[in-house]
């Protein structure tokens, strides 16, 4: 295997640090001890916020008086409790600004507690290949300001994290300043236009290939300009931006100049009536430095694509297609990665309106069929979820295929259930497996295909409206390429405890 350091996404104190291993009896009773902790706060909460329905994430309808909070906690619009009685949390949602028309306040936030155990990690692989436990700990807290066309948002956030042999930038930092932008909405006839600069999570759309970066302690987000408009059937979005660079002291994050975003998105709600929503882009990832099996250079990716998604009579359907071109040193970028998740929603049946689902997962990205060629096949989403693949992060879709059936079961809106089986191969045999960023999976001279096999469940509970309990295992079966660069079979092992307000 080959490690690939990448300086922009390793924590500047990381040199030096190191862990000591986790045994198997220490981690169940890690994993025990977070259990009951959770449970006891939660049933208490649970008892005490009994009435305000709706879970955290549920995709249930609901009335406005239990809206759930959202991933992007700017996307959350508390104006509804204008003309309503506010009692209890609903008091710092809305605060009312005296003498100002449509004017107020809105507080929000977040704590968080996230166990990730390895037995071993990455199949027992380079330096870090041993058994380990990561605990995370991540505090956020925003303040949401709006004055009638005017808003403005700040976000703040601290984390920490022990454990993990070499620390990344986003594990770990002092308070910092995560988002804080301001926007203008201009209401038109049928829609607005909105502008917005600063620093921000920037979400264009439900592209498969660009995220937020939540399993980390810390988000992604950017400094940069987004330009809007939006009505019932139609979003527009342009932009450009620079990420932000993480760094581990007070208030020190700054722009990571190296990189450049820029493009546009356009979402489309049921055209011509019919129920399907389709997202189309164009954007382009320009990058100083990157490391790919044929070799380290600068690159300047263009993605272009389309998504569509649709629900009807319990099926449900997604399905994305991305072409990539643009330049990697002297190289001429020539690539195309595509995911579908197709799946059915059985009605509802029992007492406690439990919903079963069953469905499909797939993905493919191209991978470099000749390394000394001057067209580069190797297709790498700009911003995507370490997850795209599998929970456990570990495999990254580039050079990847994977086929994923799986099953869930919804217990009313409170509680998930899932399962899943999930086979992972390389597309090109020229090219390597690509794991966490900065590393290479390389097995010379090996032709097999068969990266791996996982073996997943995982259950979800919303214990109340604030407070949410996940939990996750999977075994990894070592498909003969991994065998071939040296590694075995593991166990990942996941705990989160998240309070929201």
């Amino acid at each position: 295997m080959q490690l690939l350091d990448d300086p922009s996404r390793r924590h500047p104190r990381a040199a030096g640090r190191r862990c000591h291993a986790v045994n198997g009896s220490s981690r169940v009773r890690r994993l025990a001890a977070a259990l009951f902790i959770a449970a006891m706060p939660g049933m208490i909460v649970a008892s005490a916020h009994a009435e305000d329905g709706a879970s955290a994430e549920s995709t249930r309808q609901v009335g406005p008086d239990a809206r759930p909070f959202r991933l992007y906690r700017w996307q959350e619009d508390y104006s509804y409790l204008a003309n309503k009685p506010r009692t209890g949390w609903e008091t710092l949602k809305y605060i009312p600004l005296s003498g100002l028309a449509n004017s107020w306040l809105s507080l929000g936030g977040e704590v968080r507690y996230r166990l990730d155990a390895y037995d071993p990690y990455l199949f027992g692989l380079g330096k870090s290949g041993f058994n380990w436990a990561s605990n995370q700990e991540r505090i956020f807290q925003s303040f949401d300001l709006h004055l009638q066309m005017f808003r403005a948002f700040v976000q703040f956030d601290a984390a920490k994290e022990d454990g993990r042999p070499v620390q990344r930038a986003y594990d770990q930092s002092r308070p910092d300043l995560r988002q804080a932008f301001i926007d203008f909405a201009l209401p038109m006839k049928s829609g607005s236009i909105m502008l917005r600069g600063g620093r921000q999570e920037l979400y264009l759309g439900d592209s498969r290939w660009l995220s937020v970066r939540d399993p980390p302690n810390l988000r992604r987000s950017f400094d940069g300009f987004l330009a809007e408009y939006s009505d019932p059937s139609l979003t527009l979005r342009a932009f450009v931006a620079r990420p932000v660079n993480i760094l581990p002291d007070l208030f020190d994050d700054n722009t990571f100049s190296p990189e450049f975003f820029r493009g546009g998105y356009a979402i489309i709600r049921k055209p011509f009536d019919a129920p399907v929503t389709i997202d189309a882009y164009v954007y382009g990832r320009q990058q100083a430095s990157v490391t790919y099996a044929r070799g380290t250079a600068a690159e300047d990716r263009w993605s272009g694509g389309a998504r569509l998604t649709t629900r009807l009579a319990g099926f449900e359907g997604s399905g994305e297609a991305t072409s990539q071109w643009g330049s990697f040193g002297n190289a001429s970028i020539d690539a195309f990665g595509a995911f579908t998740d197709l799946g059915y929603r059985f009605s509802p049946f029992g007492a406690g309106d439990a919903t079963p689902k069953i469905g499909v997962r797939a993905h493919y990205a191209s991978g470099d069929d000749n390394p000394k060629s001057g067209a580069f096949h190797s297709f790498t989403g700009a911003y995507p979820a370490a997850s795209v693949i599998s929970e456990m992060s570990l495999l990254s879709v580039s050079n990847a295929t994977n086929v994923q059936p799986y099953v869930q079961l919804f217990a009313g809106s409170e509680l998930v259930l899932g399962a899943n089986w999930n086979i992972v191969r390389r597309v090109s045999v020229a090219d390597s497996v690509y794991g966490p960023i900065g590393t290479l999976i390389t097995a010379k001279n090996s032709t097999s295909r068969d990266v791996a096999q996982i073996g997943q469940v995982d259950v979800t509970w919303n214990i109340s409206k604030f407070l949410q309990l996940h939990a996750l295992y999977a075994h990894i079966f070592a498909g003969q390429y991994i065998r071939d660069a040296g590694g075995r079979d593991f166990d990942y092992y996941r705990l989160q405890i998240m309070a929201r307000w």
